[in-house]
């Protein structure tokens, strides 16, 4: 059996998908898992347990040379099972196209009923269940009732060499001076529409980690350039912070890629971040993690949290009654700026707490 997944958009997107490469492995030991995947995350994808072969699709490339990638693709690697968990279309209509035998995946658009006779129609938007949930029910077409049971067992997960993870962390003078206290990577950027915590609260969580453990942490604040955004108002509170800003370390995981960003960041005692791809792949490194979340329903973390869940993940989430479906409804609701109903000390509390400072716990 070779199968070829599509799942060609966003890094977190992709990280949820790949419990599917698991499960069919699981069920089908002898099968060949190939995934189709945008350039930003080929090579991250590459060290996915389940996941024999990557390619890469670029949306920005004329439609011909996607079509003669794809054309291709399905007759070099003898492509006999498609499934389309997101993204590009193209490669649906191409496996139609080539009239792959097993064509399945999520139903959507009108065209994905002609291009795909094993396709299953979902209401995510009625967010009844996790992302990652909702892909490996796809599979059910296949023969494969997923168990929710085992669920754990299809974590994403990433190949990290130790000794490169070490060699990073030792390239940066900056975590190796005489403080060799608990490293914390704090992301406050993200991609997308979600409500996120504002960039001076999370300016405020590092004053406090810094302050209350006495400089006893060493802080990266990682970020892309497309996070920029979020970096002003933080920078512009530490700027004249003097002392403070000499613990803290911004990292443009950019610079050297996904894969060198991972093994970096596998390092950390904590993470802290909110619904965006960074956070998906802390909880694939299995790191202690507070992740901060929207009430809104699309965006909340019953569909979109981190895979892993339990005493090593906090999830935390304004303490309102959240009536709205799609986006927030501004000025209009009463809970308006719901996010900053999030405290500070809240966030301190549980960081220090899975960084395993238990003098600075709450009594």
């Amino acid at each position: 059996m070779k199968f070829l997944i599509n799942r060609t958009d966003a890094i977190g997107d992709t990280l949820l998908s790949t419990p599917v490469a698991r499960l069919i492995k699981e069920k089908f030991p002898e099968a060949e898992v190939t995934f189709l995947v945008s350039p930003r995350v080929g090579d991250l994808i590459e060290l996915c347990e389940g996941i024999d072969r990557v390619v890469i699709y670029d949306s920005k490339e004329s439609f011909s040379k996607r079509f003669s990638l794809l054309l291709e693709l399905f007759k070099e690697q003898k492509i006999d099972h498609f499934l389309h968990l997101g993204g590009s279309f193209l490669p649906c209509f191409a496996a139609f196209y080539k009239s792959i035998p097993f064509r399945g995946g999520l139903i959507s658009k009108f065209s994905s009923f002609i291009w795909l006779n094993k396709g299953v129609r979902q209401s995510r938007s009625m967010v009844t269940q996790h992302e990652s949930d909702y892909n490996l029910n796809l599979l059910a077409p296949l023969g494969i009732q997923y168990s929710w049971g085992k669920r754990a067992s299809y974590a994403p997960e990433l190949r990290i060499n130790k000794a490169l993870a070490q060699q990073y962390l030792e390239e940066i003078p900056e975590l190796n001076g005489s403080n060799q206290g608990p490293l914390i990577f704090i992301h406050p950027g993200m991609s997308g529409h979600t409500l996120n915590w504002s960039s001076r609260n999370y300016a405020r969580l590092v004053e406090r980690l810094m302050t209350k453990t006495q400089g006893s942490l060493r802080i990266v604040i990682s970020f892309t350039p497309s996070d920029e955004p979020y970096l002003k108002g933080l920078k512009d509170f530490l700027k004249d912070k003097g002392e403070l800003q000499k613990h803290v370390f911004f990292f443009n995981g950019a610079e050297k890629g996904l894969v060198h960003f991972v093994h970096l960041l596998s390092n950390a005692q904590v993470f802290v971040g909110p619904s965006t791809g960074t956070t998906h792949l802390a909880n694939a490194l299995n790191i202690p993690q507070v992740a901060i979340y929207s009430p809104i329903k699309v965006q909340s973390a019953l569909r979109w949290g981190p895979f892993r869940t339990g005493e090593k993940t906090r999830v935390i989430v304004p303490d309102v009654v959240c009536g709205e479906v799609k986006q927030c409804a501004g000025v209009s609701c009463p809970y308006y700026e719901c996010m900053a109903k999030i405290e500070v000390d809240e966030v301190f509390q549980t960081t220090v707490e899975l960084a395993g400072l238990s003098k600075f716990r709450p009594i």
